[in-house]
């Protein structure tokens, strides 16, 4: 039995190593299982100015969870309200989609502080990561007003 480094990036083996994982995942959990196939719902809200993209925000909702995976602002927009109005209309659509949660990642630099002013909280983080700066699991209950 040999360990061998592979230099230049082989798809072909990540693509082995992703289909070995599903299959153990699959087997060890009905989730993973029904989610393979399913039509996962997607958010995507863009806000555009003068034919510019100036904001915008993506993310899915699987297993009653909305996982925001990108929120960005144009700097010249920051601090205007309008990352706010994609979140407050994210989380609209994501409890009509079946969301009661809400999980996103972020790091130190960016926008820990604009998050928890919503109601995140601090699930999880890596010190240092990236050396200087703090990476952060966020996550939030959806509840109905």
């Amino acid at each position: 039995m040999e360990i061998k480094r592979i230099h230049d990036e082989d798809e072909t083996f990540q693509q082995f190593l992703t289909s070995q994982l599903r299959t153990f995942n699959d087997a060890h959990s009905m989730h993973h299982r029904e989610i393979r196939n399913a039509d996962v719902p997607v958010v995507q809200l863009k806000v555009e100015h003068d034919g510019e993209m100036i904001a915008g925000l993506f993310g899915s909702v699987y297993w009653g969870w909305f996982d925001l995976d990108r929120l960005w602002v144009a700097s010249e927009h920051a601090g205007t309200g309008l990352g706010s109005r994609l979140l407050e209309e994210r989380e609209r659509l994501a409890r009509e989609l079946g969301a009661t949660r809400v999980k996103l990642t972020t790091f130190s630099f960016q926008a820990k502080t604009f998050y928890e002013r919503f109601g995140y909280e601090v699930a999880g983080v890596l010190y240092d990561y990236p050396p200087g700066s703090d990476y952060y699991m966020m996550t939030k209950r959806l509840i109905d007003a």
